[in-house]
């Protein structure tokens, strides 16, 4: 299994953010690559699943999107079958954004109704399990 993402506390001076190694831990997922993303938004990274062995290349993951949505600066997004986008609506999680091929969605995650960094971990290895079916 992967390593949780969460760093533990550090004793430097600068105090560290929840998401700091984010990105960094989603990269270290197997077969996580990081795509362009060139529509002209700064600070949009963009990640997706590239396994050759199982054929799987697909978008799964959003970051820097819809300021006003941001989990500690991040603007987390994921991409999810309609079933599970529907989920994490009724469960106040998120909202979709828009469709996505292959009946799946976008879904903007909402902070205030996670909150825990561990809950938003699950939803982001959720989103990567359903990227690697």
């Amino acid at each position: 299994m992967s390593r949780p993402w969460r760093k533990e506390k550090t004793t430097s001076t600068r105090e560290a953010r929840p998401f700091d190694d984010f990105h960094e831990w989603v990269l270290s997922l197997p077969w996580v690559v990081e795509r362009p993303y060139s529509i002209g938004t700064p600070g949009v990274r963009s990640f997706g699943v590239d396994c050759e062995p199982l054929g799987r290349r697909r978008l799964w993951l959003l970051t820097g999107l819809q300021r006003e949505l941001e989990i500690d600066g991040m603007g987390l997004a994921v991409v999810v079958p309609s079933s599970a986008a529907n989920d994490i609506e009724c469960a106040g999680w998120g909202r979709s954004a828009a469709p996505m091929p292959g009946q799946h969605e976008l879904v903007s995650v909402y902070s205030e109704s996670i909150g825990r960094p561990q809950d938003i971990e699950a939803l982001v290895v959720t989103a990567y399990g359903y990227a690697m079916s």
